[in-house]
This record gives C-alpha cells, sequence and structure tokens, in this order.
C-alpha cells in the first residue's frame, strides 16, 4: 500500500478542502489529528507518524478507496498473511499446500467473475513469491525454478484478468497502482531468487526491465497519481540499473515532482536511504545527476 504521505495526498486530490479533510477524520475520531500535524504529513516524505495518525488515515482511506475485489477474496488474502506472518504456527507449510490445493481448484473454474479470478490467481501466486527467498538461501535451485515459474503464470494471468475487467467495465476500472503493484511482484520473482549482491548484474532481471512493460506501467501510475514518490524512486532505480540516461532523466523529474525534498541527494525519506547511499542508484549518480541538471530542476 502506499505510504502516509501518498494517501494524505490521495485523499486530498479528491477535492477536499483542509475544513473537509479534518471534519472526514473527526467522523472517525474526534479532535483526532490536529490541521497542523496533518498538513506536515502531507508536505514531508520523512516525516514519523505516530500509530494514533497511521490508524486514522488508514481507516479513512480504505473507507474511500476500498479494495476494488470481492471481500471473500480479501479475507482469504487475510487470513493467509496472518498465517504466513505467525511465527509459532507449527503447520505453516502443510497449510499453505493445502490452500493451494483449494486455490488451484478455483481459478480453474470457468465463468467466475473477472476480478474475483483475479484476486484468487494473485493470492496463489503469493504463496509460491513467499517462499522464494527461503528456497535461494537453501540452494534448492530447481524447486525454487518451479516456485518462481508458477509465481510469475499466476500474476501474469492476474494482470490479463483485470486489463479485461477494465475494457469490460470502464466505469468500474480497477486503477493503473494495483495493476502496477502486480508487475512489481512479478519483476520481485526474479529479484528475489538472486542473491541482493548480484542483483544489479543479472540477465534475468535486466532482460525483465528491458523488455517487460514494467517502467511503462511505472509512467501510467505517476500520470494518475503523481504523489506516489516511491514509484518514482523505483523507476530511478531500475533506469540506473539499465544505464538508461533517458529513463533516469524521466523519473528524476517524476521524482521531484512528487516531493523537491528529493532534489537533495543526500534526503533519506521515510524508510529507504539516501539515493547519494544507494548503491542501486551509482549510475545515475555519476552519470546523469550531476549538480547542473539538478540546478535546472531547482529553477
Amino acid at each position: 500500500m502506499p505510504n502516509l504521505f501518498c494517501k494524505i495526498h490521495r485523499l486530498k486530490s479528491q477535492g477536499w478542502t483542509w475544513d473537509q479533510f479534518m471534519s472526514e477524520l473527526d467522523r472517525i475520531y474526534f479532535g483526532g489529528i490536529d490541521e497542523k500535524t496533518l498538513k506536515s504529513h502531507y508536505r514531508q516524505p520523512h516525516k514519523r507518524s505516530t500509530s494514533h495518525t497511521q490508524q486514522l488515515i488508514e481507516s479513512l482511506h480504505k473507507r474511500y478507496f476500498p479494495s476494488p475485489f470481492p471481500a471473500d477474496t480479501e479475507a482469504l488474502m487475510r487470513i493467509y498473511n496472518n498465517l504466513v506472518d505467525c511465527p509459532k504456527h507449527a503447520t505453516t507449510e502443510a497449510d499453505v499446500a493445502d490452500l493451494r490445493l483449494f486455490l488451484q481448484a478455483q481459478v480453474n473454474e470457468q465463468g467466475m467473475p473477472l476480478l474475483r479470478a483475479a484476486r484468487l490467481n494473485w493470492l496463489l501466486a503469493n504463496t509460491y513469491f513467499d517462499d522464494i527467498g527461503a528456497l535461494r538461501t537453501a540452494r534448492k535451485r530447481v524447486q525454487l525454478q518451479e516456485y518462481q515459474k508458477h509465481a510469475i503464470q499466476h500474476y501474469q494471468q492476474a494482470i490479463t484478468l483485470i486489463e479485461t475487467h477494465n475494457q469490460e467495465a470502464a466505469e468500474s476500472s480497477v486503477s493503473e497502482f494495483v495493476l502496477y503493484k502486480v508487475h512489481q511482484n512479478i519483476l520481485a520473482c526474479y529479484l528475489n531468487a538472486i542473491e541482493p549482491e548480484h542483483r544489479e548484474s543479472d540477465e534475468q532481471v535486466l532482460n525483465y526491465l528491458t523488455h517487460s512493460d514494467f517502467l511503462s506501467q511505472s509512467k501510467k501510475v505517476l500520470v494518475q497519481e503523481p504523489y506516489l514518490w516511491v514509484v518514482a524512486r523505483n523507476g530511478l532505480r531500475f533506469g540506473s540499473l539499465l544505464k538508461s540516461a533517458t529513463l533516469c532523466e524521466q523519473f528524476f523529474r517524476l521524482l521531484v515532482a512528487a516531493s523537491p525534498y528529493f532534489l537533495d541527494l543526500d534526503y533519506a525519506p521515510q524508510g529507504y536511504p539516501a539515493i547519494c547511499n544507494s548503491k542501486e542508484f551509482n549510475w545515475a549518480c555519476q552519470h546523469v545527476l550531476s549538480a547542473g541538471f539538478i540546478d535546472t530542476l531547482r529553477g
């Protein structure tokens, strides 16, 4: 999900005044957030929040931007996430295997509503994807490749189903950001199969970035929601891995459009290192993000 900065921007983009925003928050919890705090989160991607603020914004965001998928599939996704996140659950592996049997039977059914089928394929893909890192660590290469293949197939099927729904029901179309998340999961299937120190030079990773529509999907998202700085930052990261000056320039401009704080390469937003301190941005910093180029963006 988007971070707090982006959720506040998304809510505000509905045309609310700040008074309307405060009124909506008061409906959830009277006097829950003061206006100064709300505005500072709106301006600053680096600002830390209290759990109270996080919960209020999350509740309001869910009210106005609910999941596009059927409630029962969302409930099943929550059950699965709780299962794999519980370290004390003794039969997780067997339970996930049983869930896969159920999901496989479900996705093979004909005539299912498109978004229901999409979310079930997405969940089935997650059950394979979530094991990729452990299989890499255990050096179980054959099983890793099998799980990677299944995960990618079901994520791609989810994309196809969502896109078909959007063509057939434009009035209830699923957002580009949701599609972006599925594309990002496919990319992660390649990234997580490789040791971190080798990811930037791995042929499968670079081939996917070059020939897939991940980066074009990133641009579509930013047309709709230009404040999604994480999407722009990822675009810059992968443009740097591809050693593309054009992509680096495009996504850095989009990053600065999301927040001018990113004009400072030493700037560290909440939960992320500064661009100048992350080796994945080295090529961009050395070949594109010169002081002169950044000065032109400062205006």
